[in-house]
């Protein structure tokens, strides 16, 4: 009788075990969904704030749009919709009367290389087409900054090496990198074109400044910075752009300094055949070889080539026992490849 007692209470031990697990799971996916919420919420609360500031400059349309939104929103809760579609419409038409009259006819406007009028409302409309792309699909900004800490080391050691001096960040976006830095000790000034993720950060007391990082590092004295970061960005540049970059920071970097790129790594095939191509702007791969052979070109030495940011399935297929560890690592190793340089000591 003792046993069975014994083996009752067991039994009922693990049953409740699986119980506060299945429970722990439901728990996690509620949390997950409730963050996903607050997300959205966040970025339309955002939204919001930046029309509202355009709407104070220009009171007579503004008028007429709060009147356009409430009978149109009143139709929408009519029939059930989200008056967030509503909101996004009107930011799109918002952006086209910007660039012309009231009405929302374009003026003439000069033609860019693209074939296409260059205009202020539609730079504006692409800059917050690409804050609310990245927002959904970058990441939050805790788990990017999360994934960044890997440099700190590096950066750590470059700042030293150079005597504290200066960093820049080129394409810093909403600033999660500088952000980490500053939590260190060490300051940075960001460089980005999107005008409505330089808010963002510059709301959170960062150093981010709009306009053109590759005149900005032009202008920038000799040796006199010790980091140039780019985190997903040479993707988005011509090569020549890029080698461009590259030889500047030789001159810019201070003896000591470090040069560091991060991009996707497309010979991961996931990556490759499909998540590179979901970011509409990227232009071309930078593979690792090209990155390499570059950055030596530029008087860089060492050059290290890091495989980083595996797929959260790897570790699954690589305990499979009918599934090639080969392959497991093409199609679920390292998402993104880090190319780090230092500018020798004795240039």
């Amino acid at each position: 009788m003792r046993v069975v007692k014994r083996l009752e209470r067991y039994l009922s031990a693990a049953f409740s075990l699986g119980r506060i697990k299945s429970m722990s799971k439901d728990a996690k996916r509620e949390i997950a969904e409730l963050r996903a919420e607050l997300s959205a919420i966040s970025q339309y609360k955002q939204e919001l704030e930046r029309m509202s500031a355009w709407m104070q400059r220009h009171e007579a349309l503004a008028d007429d749009l709060v009147s356009t939104f409430r009978r149109e929103a009143e139709v929408l809760r009519r029939i059930g919709q989200s008056d967030t579609a509503l909101l996004l419409r009107m930011f799109s038409d918002l952006s086209r009367r910007i660039d012309g009259d009231e009405s929302g006819r374009p003026e003439a406007k000069p033609i860019r290389p693209t074939g296409l009028p260059s205009s202020q409302g539609f730079e504006m409309f692409k800059d917050a087409f690409y804050h609310r792309f990245e927002n959904q699909w970058r990441g939050a900004s805790e788990e990017i900054s999360q994934r960044l800490k890997v440099y700190l080391p590096d950066v750590e050691a470059a700042w030293v090496r150079t005597g504290h001096k200066p960093m820049f960040d080129i394409g810093c976006g909403r600033g999660e990198w500088l952000g980490l830095l500053r939590e260190h000790g060490i300051e940075g000034t960001g460089f980005d074109t999107n005008a409505v993720q330089i808010e963002e950060g510059q709301a959170a007391g960062l150093d981010l400044r709009l306009g053109d990082a590759l005149e900005a590092l032009a202008q920038a004295k000799d040796c006199s910075l010790s980091v140039i970061s780019a985190h997903h960005l040479i993707e988005h540049l011509p090569f020549e752009s890029v080698a461009w970059l590259t030889r500047e920071a030789g001159r810019v970097l201070a003896p000591g300094g470090l040069l560091l790129f991060e991009t996707p790594n497309t010979r991961n095939v996931l990556v490759g055949a499909t998540t590179f191509y979901t970011d509409p702007t990227h232009l071309k791969p930078m593979p690792e070889q090209v990155m390499h052979v570059l950055l030596e070109t530029a008087g860089f030495y060492p050059v290290e080539i890091r495989h980083i940011n595996p797929h959260e399935r790897l570790g699954e297929f690589l305990d499979r026992p009918d599934f090639d560890n080969e392959l497991a690592q093409l199609m679920f190793g390292a998402q993104d490849l880090a190319i780090l340089g230092i500018k020798p000591k004795d240039t």
